[in-house]
C-alpha cells in the first residue's frame, strides 16, 4: 500500500482510505482530484480486493472518462479488470440497452440530439397547423427540455396549464412529442438521464441487480449533477451507501442548464453519516494565479468554507489589456501570442483564448487569420452537426433502427430521387392516420395516394435500406458502411455541383468512414450501434487536440477540466463577464463569478485578462465598462497594459465580507470605470462630420428616435459603420 499512497499530500491519502461509507471530498482547483479518484479505485481494488466489475466511476466527458481508465490501467496493472468507467449518459445507456423491453423499447433505441428533438416538434406543429409566426417551435421544445431537466413530465403539468401565444397548448404538445419519441423507438439525452430513474422505480428486481453489482460508485464533477443524476446515484447506492463524490462548488457553473449546486453544498443532509474531506493545496498555477482566483470566488456566499493555497512561485502579475473596441482588443492579444511565442520555449498549443459568449470569437479568429496564427475552435460548428454527415449518420441509424422517423424523413429525398413534398406529406399523414413508423408507411406506400412515378422511387429507397440492411451482419463494418452510403448517391451529388464546398463535403463523408475504421481499431468487437452511441455522446472537449501547434479558442464553459500555461480571458466588462440583467438574481450573479473563478484557474504560468471601451454587440456599438471581477482582484497581482487606463485610483479599504470575514487591507482595483454621464443635448443633423475619441472622424448617416436616445449610424474611416446613442456619444462636431 506504501507504494499506492507514495506521493499524495495527507489529505489525498485520508480520502483514499476512506473506502466503505458515503464520501464527500470537496477538492478546489488543480488540487489533484482525478490523482485521488484513481488512486481510491486501485486502492479498492488491491487492499479492499473488491472486484474491479463491481465498481462504477462516473465523470462527464468520454476524454476525462478515457483519461481515468488509462490511469488505472497504470496503478493497479493486470488487476484493473472490467471497470465501469464512462459519462452519466453513456452508462445509462449500457443498462437502457440491457433493459430495453421493460420500458417498451426495443434495445436497438436511437439516442436523438436536440436537432432532432426540434425536427419533432416542428412536424407536430406541421401535422396540428400550429402558428410558428407568432411561438417559434424552439422556443416550445427548450420549454420542453427545461420541464424534463426538472424531472417534470406532460401529466404533473396537467394542473398547471400553460399556453403560448396562438393558442398552442404546451401540454398537449409536451405529450405529442413524448409519444413520438416512443413510437420512434428513439430517446432524447434527458430521457438517457429518466429513464433509468422510471426502470429502476418500477421494476424492483432491476433496481436491486444494479445495486447488487455496483457496490462502489464514484462520482467526478459532482457539483454538476442535475436533480436526475442525483436520483440515479441515491437508488443505486441506497444498499451498500458506498458512494464517493469528488467536485467543488466554487466550479458549478452549469445551473443554466440544469446542475444543483444544492447536490454538493447539501451532500451530507442526504447522507448524513458521510466523510468530508477538503483538497486545498493546489498544484497547477502560480501563486498570484491562486491568490486571485479565491479573493474573486471567495465574495459569493452560497459556497462551502475553504481556502484554495499553493506552494508554487509567486509568477508574473495577471496583466490587463485595456481596447477601445473588439477589434482593438483581439490584436492586442494577437500581439502577445507572438511575443510568447517568440520569446520562450511555449508554442501555441500551449496558449488559450476563453472567452464568456461564441459570438466573441469572430473577431478573434479574423485577428488571429490576419496575423497567421493557428489556431483551434471548441464549440464552433462540430463535425457531427456538418450538414452531410448528419445525412451520412441519418442513412447509418435507420439500418439500426427503421423505426426512426426523423431520420427517415431526412433523407427519404437526400439527395433528390424525385419524391416531392406533396408526396412527403401524404406519407407522413398515412403513417400519422394508420399509427404506424414513416418506414413501415413507404412499404405499404401502394396504399398511399402516392403517384406511381414517386410510388416507384420509394420502393427504391426501401430495397436501398433493406439490401445493405441485410448485408450488414456478414461484412467489415468500413468496407459496409462505405459501399452503403456510395450507393446512397450522397457523394455523387456533390460531386456533380463540382465546387470547392461540394469538395469538402465530400471530404468530410470520406473522414466519417474513417472514423469509422478507427473505431474498428479501438474495439474488439465493433458494431454499428455501439459507434452511433459513441457519435451521439460526444461533446466538444471531446474532440479536443493537444498534438497540434495551434492556439485554443473556447468559451469558459468548455475549458472546464483543462488546463494551459498561457490564458487569456477575452470581454470582461459589464453586462458581458459577468453576463447578467437588472432582472437576474444573487444566484446569477454568483455563478457567473464561479465561472471566472473557472476561466482564470485554467492558466499554470500566466493570464491575461482584456475589456474593452465600447464592443459590438446585437448588431450596434455599445459603450462598456469594466467588470467587477476585475476590481475583486488585488491590485498588487495585476499589471496594466500601455493602453489608457480609465476611472481613478481609490483609496486603501479595510473592511469586512459578506460573511463577517475580515479581508485583507487592499487598494480597490483603478479599472473600476467612472459612470458615464449623459452629456447635455446635442443637435446631431445627417451629414455632420464629427470626431470620436476612439473611432476618430466619420459623417452621421442617419439618426433614429429623437432627443439623447436616439441612434446615430456613423461611418468611420476604414468604412466602419457604427451605431451609437447620441446621449453617449461624446462626439466632436467637425462640420455643421
Amino acid at each position: 500500500m506504501s507504494d499506492l499512497l507514495a506521493g499524495l499530500n495527507p489529505e489525498q491519502q485520508a480520502a483514499v482510505k476512506a473506502a466503505d461509507g458515503p464520501v464527500l471530498i470537496f477538492a478546489g482547483a488543480g488540487s489533484g482530484k482525478t490523482r485521488v479518484l484513481t488512486h481510491r479505485i486501485a486502492y479498492l481494488i488491491q487492499e479492499k480486493q473488491i472486484p474491479p466489475y463491481q465498481i462504477l466511476a462516473v465523470t462527464f466527458t468520454n476524454k476525462a472518462a478515457g483519461e481515468m481508465r488509462d490511469r488505472i490501467r497504470e496503478l493497479a496493472g493486470d488487476n484493473h479488470g472490467q471497470i465501469n468507467v464512462g459519462t452519466f449518459h453513456s452508462i445509462s445507456a449500457r443498462i437502457l440497452r440491457r433493459e430495453a423491453e421493460s420500458l417498451g423499447y426495443s434495445r436497438y433505441f436511437t439516442i436523438y440530439d436536440d436537432d432532432d428533438g426540434l425536427r419533432v416538434i416542428k412536424q407536430i406543429f406541421k401535422d396540428k397547423n400550429l402558428p410558428t409566426d407568432q411561438v417559434p417551435p424552439k422556443g416550445v421544445f427548450y420549454t420542453i427540455k427545461n420541464y424534463k431537466n426538472q424531472m417534470i413530465g406532460p401529466d404533473e403539468l396537467v394542473d398547471q396549464p400553460f399556453f403560448f401565444r396562438g393558442g398552442i397548448d404546451l401540454v398537449e404538445v409536451y405529450r405529442l412529442y413524448e409519444r413520438r419519441l416512443k413510437q420512434s423507438n428513439a430517446m432524447d439525452f434527458d430521457d438517457l438521464l429518466l429513464k433509468p430513474i422510471e426502470l429502476f422505480k418500477n421494476n424492483p428486481a432491476i433496481l436491486k441487480l444494479y445495486q447488487s453489482r455496483f457496490r462502489y460508485i464514484l462520482v467526478d464533477e459532482y457539483q454538476d449533477t442535475n436533480r436526475a443524476q442525483f436520483q440515479m446515484v441515491k437508488l443505486l447506492s441506497e444498499v451498500h451507501q458506498n458512494l464517493c463524490v469528488v467536485g467543488d462548488d466554487d466550479q458549478s457553473i452549469y445551473g443554466w442548464r440544469g446542475a444543483d449546486i444544492r447536490n454538493i453544498l447539501d451532500f451530507q443532509d442526504a447522507f448524513p453519516k458521510a466523510q468530508i474531506f477538503k483538497l486545498e493545496r493546489n498544484y497547477r498555477s502560480t501563486k498570484t494565479i491562486v491568490t486571485a482566483a479565491s479573493a474573486v470566488v471567495g465574495n459569493n456566499r452560497d459556497r462551502a468554507t475553504k481556502q484554495l493555497w499553493t506552494e508554487a512561485e509567486q509568477g508574473d502579475p495577471i496583466t490587463v489589456l485595456h481596447a477601445s473596441d473588439d477589434q482593438h482588443e483581439a490584436r492586442l492579444i494577437a500581439d502577445k501570442l507572438l511575443e510568447i511565442s517568440q520569446q520562450s520555449e511555449l508554442t501555441f498549443s500551449d496558449m488559450a483564448i476563453l472567452y464568456r459568449t461564441n459570438a466573441q470569437s469572430r473577431a478573434l479568429e479574423e485577428r488571429l487569420r490576419d496575423y497567421g496564427i493557428p489556431y483551434q475552435l471548441v464549440g464552433g460548428t462540430k463535425f457531427y452537426d456538418r450538414k452531410e454527415v448528419k445525412d451520412s449518420l441519418a442513412y447509418l441509424r435507420i439500418i439500426q433502427n427503421p423505426a426512426d422517423d426523423v431520420s427517415v424523413a431526412r433523407v427519404l429525398n437526400t439527395p433528390p430521387r424525385g419524391i416531392g413534398k406533396t408526396s412527403e406529406l401524404r406519407l407522413a399523414s398515412f403513417a400519422l392516420d394508420e399509427d404506424i413508423s414513416l418506414f413501415e408507411a413507404l412499404k405499404r406506400v401502394d396504399e398511399t395516394a402516392v403517384g406511381t412515378g414517386p410510388g416507384n422511387r420509394v420502393k427504391d429507397f426501401v430495397t436501398l435500406i433493406e439490401k445493405h440492411g441485410a448485408r450488414l451482419a456478414e461484412s467489415d463494418l468500413g468496407d459496409w458502411v462505405q459501399a452503403y452510403l456510395i450507393e446512397t448517391g450522397l457523394i455523387q451529388q456533390y460531386q456533380a455541383e463540382d465546387s470547392e464546398e461540394a469538395e469538402s463535403r465530400i471530404e468530410n463523408i470520406y473522414e466519417l468512414i474513417n472514423g469509422i475504421r478507427e473505431f474498428q481499431g479501438r474495439h474488439e468487437e465493433p458494431t454499428l450501434e455501439a459507434f452511433l452511441e459513441e457519435v451521439a455522446l460526444l461533446t466538444d472537449v471531446d474532440k479536443l487536440t493537444d498534438d497540434r501547434r495551434q492556439v485554443t479558442l473556447m468559451t469558459c464553459h468548455s475549458a472546464k477540466g483543462l488546463e494551459f500555461p498561457i490564458v487569456f480571458l477575452a470581454g470582461l466588462e459589464e453586462g458581458l463577464f459577468p453576463l447578467i440583467r437588472q432582472t437576474d438574481g444573487d444566484g446569477d450573479l454568483e455563478e457567473e463569478r464561479r465561472l471566472f473563478y473557472v476561466g482564470l484557474t485554467r492558466a499554470e504560468k500566466r493570464a491575461f485578462i482584456s475589456y474593452c471601451s465600447a464592443r459590438q454587440r446585437y448588431g450596434e456599438t455599445l459603450l462598456a465598462k469594466p467588470s467587477r471581477f476585475i476590481s475583486e482582484i488585488p491590485m498588487d497581482l495585476m499589471e496594466m497594459s500601455t493602453a489608457k487606463v480609465l476611472g481613478d485610483e481609490q483609496p486603501v479599504t479595510t473592511g469586512t465580507n459578506r460573511r463577517g470575514k475580515i479581508m485583507s487591507e487592499r487598494k480597490q482595483s483603478p479599472f473600476v470605470a467612472k459612470r458615464i454621464k449623459p452629456e447635455e443635448a446635442v443637435d446631431y443633423a445627417v451629414g455632420q462630420t464629427v470626431e470620436h475619441a476612439y473611432f476618430g472622424r466619420g459623417r452621421i448617416m442617419a439618426i433614429t428616435g429623437s432627443g439623447g436616445d436616439s441612434k446615430l449610424t456613423i461611418l468611420f474611416a476604414g468604412n466602419q459603420q457604427k451605431k451609437i446613442i447620441a446621449r453617449y456619444a461624446k462626439l466632436k462636431i467637425i462640420t455643421k
